[in-house]
């Protein structure tokens, strides 16, 4: 990768933090069946989430051999990038969970978006994490 994308990981990031959790409160919402916008507006923006948290993915491991070198951070950086990975797989399964329920028939769809919410929330937390070890 060259190294301007690594100095694109801050902004990258700040994309995947919005599109995903704006995505799960979406997909919950369209669960109760109450505003039927949700639904494809949550499989658009977790499935774009999902890309984009593999390109955060991708470019904080291009931009992690120059800040670990900065004197004590080597730590912090390496427990950001391992949360980071975490956030990464599971929004990255998220978007295969939206993308199969838009495959199946309408029954076996429902649960599959159920299993994806559920997921996404746990997603969620992960999420924070690696935020919060990024910050640190």
């Amino acid at each position: 990768m060259p190294p301007s994308f690594a100095a694109l990981h801050p902004q990258v990031v700040h994309f995947v933090i919005g599109l995903l959790i704006v995505g799960v409160l979406f997909r919950l919402v369209a669960l109760s069946g109450r505003l039927k916008w949700t639904g494809p507006a949550a499989t658009t923006l977790l499935v774009m989430g999902g890309a984009a948290a593999w390109v955060a993915a991708k470019s904080g491991d291009a931009a992690h051999g120059p800040v670990e070198r900065v004197p004590g951070v080597r730590d912090a950086v390496v427990e950001h990038e391992e949360w980071g990975e975490r956030t990464r797989n599971v929004f990255v399964g998220v978007a295969a969970l939206e993308l199969l329920a838009l495959a199946l028939g309408a029954g076996a769809a429902r649960t599959v978006r159920a299993v994806s919410g559920l997921v996404g929330i746990a997603g969620v937390f992960v999420l924070y994490e690696a935020a919060e070890h990024g910050g640190e």
